[in-house]
């Protein structure tokens, strides 16, 4: 493993997840208080960012497959760097746009939110383009540990982000986009000026029709290979209970857990040290417990594993009765998805070859971001239309299928699924 690359990347990535994270307790609050935001329109905030994510990573992906890895890191950065900035403003341009006297659905501030996620998920494929660094710079049996790292550091920027923000928060809803903004801009220079290119000029995509139909992996053979389809499935299904958490969960700590706090002036910072408090296990869980689970039980299990311990979470979410009980149960919810998702990245990069890694490593994001696009708004739905708890029941039981889909998959061959060649007639036509 590639020490000296890895090391920059990782640092990279906690930056930037440390600048997402401080908005994380604040934007639903935000959406609600000074933008008179409904509970299905904020959670479709979350909707839209990973709706445009869905579009957006695999044209990154392979992008990054063909003008290398940094040059696309610092694009995607660039647009979180301007999203942020939108959030900042987004109440003096919703109010121009009031003015204009549209009759919108929602108020201008709101929409001016919506454009900032959609902007933030069409170049939000850093993590992408991440993991196919990480994947260029380590061999076979190195790359769930190298993924899982990635992981840790992505959670180690929850550890911090969630915090920060709810910290920023009670000194004013818009101080924690000025604090992300100002973090995200570091994150920017540290792509600049620390980061070495991962994907030599030999080994890119040349984009010519023939580079494109070998590294694009033709949809009729992904979709015959029954073990490629399982591992999209289960992090298709998977994500869909996922979504739920982020969507909801400032909304339902402020609604349910906190509903009779001493002190509802201290809600944010509360909720932030919640998240950080789940950052710090998922943390834990890879940079501690990852490696030597891995080489004890493959990579397999511990994907079985990851949906167990993430369906436990979600049902203990659904009936906890105080802050200390739900912070708890946030506990297996950290350590599902720090063993389960780096494994199923790993899996999936195996797939194709190392010129292709970007496009699997695209496709997979694109499996789990349209899960992630509905799930929110399944979320808000049943938010409302049942109650708060629900989601998170109905998150479990969703997550039992990913639990099986897993168990199926342990048993199934993974193999690099084998291109024909074309011909020159037809690459000529």
């Amino acid at each position: 493993m590639d020490k000296k690359r890895l090391y920059p990347i990782l640092l990279i990535i906690f930056t930037n997840i440390l600048g997402a994270g401080v908005i994380i307790p604040i934007l639903p609050l935000y959406a609600e208080g000074t933008f008179q935001g409904t509970v299905p329109q904020i959670t479709l905030l979350a909707s839209a960012f990973f709706g445009a994510q869905f579009i957006a990573a695999p044209w990154l992906g392979r992008l990054s497959d063909r003008y290398g890895r940094r040059p696309i890191l610092i694009l995607s950065q660039v647009g979180t760097v301007a999203a942020f900035v939108l959030f900042i403003y987004a109440g003096q341009l919703g109010a121009l746009l009031d003015q204009l006297g549209l009759n919108l659905p929602l108020t201008g501030g709101m929409a001016m939110l919506f454009v900032a996620r959609l902007l933030d998920g069409i170049t939000g494929g850093n993590i992408t383009i991440a993991q196919a660094y990480i994947s260029d710079i380590t061999p076979d049996d190195q790359r769930a540990q190298g993924l899982g790292l990635l992981q840790a550091a992505f959670g180690a920027g929850f550890v911090f982000g969630p915090a920060f923000g709810g910290i920023l928060g009670n000194y004013g809803l818009v101080l924690p986009f000025i604090g992300a903004t100002v973090v995200t801009v570091i994150t920017l220079l540290l792509t600049i000026f620390t980061l070495k290119e991962s994907l030599p000029p030999e080994e890119r995509s040349s984009g010519n029709r023939e580079e494109r139909a070998r590294v694009k992996l033709p949809m009729r053979l992904i979709f015959s290979d029954k073990a490629l389809v399982l591992i999209l499935a289960v992090g298709f299904v998977s994500s869909l209970a996922f979504a739920a958490l982020p969507a909801t969960f400032a909304l339902y700590a402020n609604h349910v857990i906190f509903a009779e706090a001493a002190n509802p002036g201290r809600i944010q910072l509360y909720i932030g040290l919640m998240l950080a408090f789940n950052g710090a296990t998922q943390v834990l869980t890879q940079i501690v417990f990852l490696r030597p689970l891995v080489a004890r039980f493959g990579e397999r299990n511990l994907l079985i594993l990851g949906q167990a311990s993430i369906a436990v979470s979600l049902f203990g979410l659904a009936i906890a009765g105080s802050p200390l009980i739900a912070t708890l149960f946030l506990a297996p919810f950290a350590f599902g998805f720090g063993v389960g998702e780096p494994n199923t990245q790993s899996l999936v990069t195996r797939f194709g070859s190392r010129r292709s890694r970007g496009f699997l490593l695209g496709l997979y994001q694109s499996a789990r971001s349209l899960a992630l696009i509905a799930g929110p708004i399944w979320a808000g739905y049943i938010y409302e239309a049942i109650n708060p708890r629900s989601v998170y029941a109905i998150g479990g039981a969703t997550t039992l299928l990913a639990f099986v889909g897993a168990i199926l998959l342990k048993n199934m061959p993974v193999k690099e699924i084998e291109v024909p060649e074309i011909s020159q007639s037809s690459d000529a036509a």
